[in-house]
């Protein structure tokens, strides 16, 4: 009696097997890791049980992003390529992969939390209301000179991009500063530009506050801002009008009698309260001042 042949399995009844499609085995046969055996006489091609194991084997691993090249080294590298070596390396790209995944909803999750504070500031005109949360602000130091509107600080903005690479720093959104002496005196030019960052992935010593000085003649810092009191303005204007709402709020300031105790934080975002006005860009504005706040919390 004539042995079976081990490729028996017709490339339709395999693909239904697996659950998947004839173009995902032509592919594979292509790439050389899932090969039927073609059958001389009618052409066909057969697999066999035993790629059944095979298949799920690539499956698993291209879902977990395992690329085509090293699923075929370890299939065809023979004993040089050990099963555990292979299981290791996909480990620690899959460690490598929620990081990224982690940062990213990290980064979401922020944003979420300063559209909020921007909805809830955005009553028309500044307010003071009360911090719970602290700010960590990385801040890259403007050189250029003037530099009062957006285009003048463009290589301190360029700089600054370069850094918010690192993995605490949050690019978006992204805005710049204002010294507080300065806008107290309607001095409007730009400090500095900042991103927010996470504190838990700095080392420690590189953070300081607002009024510590050590660092002054570095040209980035990372800043904190602790909960407390803050004048908050939104503003939909042009840089050209915002001086309205800067004096706007020195107003407030001299009303309730406070003073402001950090610099003026000035964030640009797209105008996602009203996208269809039309400037396209908002700003959100904050600052530490001092005394007891006398708004909702944000």
């Amino acid at each position: 009696m004539q042995e079976k042949d081990e490729y028996c399995i017709t490339a339709g009844e395999f693909a239904r097997m697996c659950q998947t499609t004839r173009d995902t085995l032509r592919y594979y046969e292509r790439q050389g890791i899932l090969v039927p055996k073609k059958n001389p006489v009618n052409g066909y091609h057969y697999y066999s049980y035993a790629q059944i194991s095979s298949y799920y084997f690539i499956r698993t691993f291209r879902g977990l992003d395992c690329s085509v090249r090293d699923i075929k080294e370890y299939l065809l590298g023979g004993e040089e390529v050990r099963f555990d070596e292979f299981v290791d390396l996909q480990y620690n790209r899959l460690l490598e992969m929620r990081q990224e995944l982690d940062r990213k909803i990290h980064t979401i999750a922020g944003t979420k939390k300063i559209l909020n504070q921007i909805r809830i500031a955005d009553v028309g005109k500044p307010v003071i209301r009360k911090m719970e949360h602290p700010l960590y602000l990385m801040l890259t130091e403007v050189r250029s000179s003037p530099a009062t509107s957006s285009g003048e600080i463009e290589k301190d903005i360029r700089k600054h991009l370069k850094r918010c690479e690192a993995p605490e720093v949050q690019a978006f959104p992204m805005g710049a500063s204002i010294g507080k002496e300065q806008f107290m005196q309607g001095e409007y030019s730009y400090k500095n530009v900042f991103s927010f960052a996470e504190i838990k992935n700095s080392e420690p010593g590189n953070n300081r506050t607002e009024n510590d000085e050590t660092a002054d003649k570095k040209q980035t810092v990372l800043t904190e801002m602790n909960p407390g009191e803050y004048i908050t303005a939104v503003s939909r204007e042009s840089d050209g009008d915002i001086s309205e709402i800067y004096e706007e709020m020195k107003v407030l300031l001299h009303k309730e009698k406070k003073e402001l105790c950090s610099d003026v934080y000035s964030l640009s975002i797209v105008n996602v309260i009203d996208p269809n006005e039309e400037r396209k860009y908002l700003k959100y504005i904050f600052a530490k001042s001092t005394g007891p706040a006398t708004g909702s919390s944000l």
